[in-house]
């Protein structure tokens, strides 16, 4: 565990904070690896998990994890180190089996972007601003951009990648990146109101509800048919055990 992400339950509530302000909440592999880790293993009461970050920023990518210049590495060992362990930490992320709250402010740049995309509902205030910035680096963004592909139309993603330029919360929230978009000020206000909902539906419900996104858009219309009806079944069974 590191101090760089605060995790913690509440009743019903997995709280998870970024807490890595003076670098703008750029994620370290500990901090991915202790979130991918709590959302693996949610509790079975968990309702709904809270991601929020300290400071003035959402998240501004991650520290850089590349091999120092003159290394000698296979381009397998390169995926080990660095591929993976990003896709894996999204895959935790989209996979909750719970609904994912997020909180956006200030930047979210990369990873942040992605995290964003990834919630379930996010609110990001309206003076926040995205961006994928890697190629400025000349860094290939494939990884942020597996993570946004059935979030975004192919030709606001490859805007997005290829342009670098920065976006505001009403673009984000029109792309698909974010759901909501409130004041600066009343961003924990929207996502406590949202949280505190979700915390008080049955187990069963959120589940099934967060099953369903997650399943039905690969699903053909026969076999999301097929599954809104089992999933309905199944939640409105428990209240007649």
């Amino acid at each position: 565990m590191t101090d760089e992400v605060i995790i913690e339950r509440r009743q019903f509530i997995l709280e998870i904070t970024l807490n890595r302000p003076d670098h703008g909440n750029a994620l370290t592999p500990a901090m991915t690896d202790a979130i991918a880790v709590a959302l693996t293993n949610v509790d079975a009461e968990v309702r709904v998990v809270h991601l929020r970050a300290e400071g003035d920023d959402f998240c501004t990518g991650r520290s850089a994890i590349m091999p120092k210049p003159g290394t000698r590495l296979t381009a397998h060992e390169i995926r080990g180190i660095v591929s993976d362990p990003v896709l894996d930490f999204y895959q935790a992320v989209r996979d909750a089996p719970v609904p994912v709250v997020a909180e956006v402010r200030g930047r979210a740049e990369g990873v942040g972007c992605a995290l964003a995309a990834l919630a379930d509902v996010a609110i990001a205030a309206e003076d926040a601003v995205f961006c994928v910035p890697e190629m400025n680096r000349d860094i290939a963004p494939t990884l942020v951009m597996d993570a946004l592909a059935d979030r975004l139309p192919r030709a606001a993603l490859a805007r997005l990648v290829l342009t670098r330029d920065p976006f505001g919360a009403q673009e984000a929230k029109a792309l698909g990146i974010v759901g909501m978009v409130a004041p600066s000020d009343e961003v924990a206000a929207e996502a406590t109101r949202i949280v505190d909902k979700l915390a008080g539906n049955s187990v069963v419900a959120v589940r099934s509800v967060k099953a369903f996104l997650l399943r039905a858009p690969e699903s053909s219309g026969a076999t999301r048919r097929e599954l809104a009806a089992l999933l309905n079944a199944a939640a409105a069974a428990e209240k007649y055990r």
